[in-house]
């Protein structure tokens, strides 16, 4: 199941999305805008890819920084400052957008999506 405001990845498959997983460089897709469970047969969801999200931050997340898909907890988002110094190669594909406000671990933050 897929629940409403759940963080898509992209998947291998083409045009595929699936939730997001604690693990490194996956490339985000936006934040789901309908709730999916299995046996619905629906077979497309919207995913929201600009704008303003609430979304759950993993880390200290401070206003302004850029933010992308966590490394380590599901369904949420951490600083790139986490993670060192941005990487051309291994994190431009998994920025987010930036932080509108400041966060601490497991609380909100509201983020501006750039994934347009």
């Amino acid at each position: 199941a897929i629940a409403k405001g759940a963080l898509l990845v992209y998947s291998t498959a083409s045009r595929t999305g699936v939730l997001h997983a604690a693990a490194l460089n996956q490339r985000p897709l936006g934040f789901a805008t309908m709730s999916k469970v299995a046996s619905d047969g629906i077979t497309e969801i919207g995913c929201q890819r600009t704008g303003v999200v609430d979304a759950v931050g993993d880390g200290v997340i401070t206003t302004g920084d850029i933010v992308v898909a966590s490394r380590t907890t599901i369904n949420r988002v951490e600083s790139i400052a986490t993670g060192g110094a941005l990487s051309l190669y291994q994190d431009l594909d998994r920025v987010m957008g930036r932080a509108l406000t400041s966060s601490t671990d497991g609380t909100r933050v509201k983020v501006a999506l750039s994934l347009g």
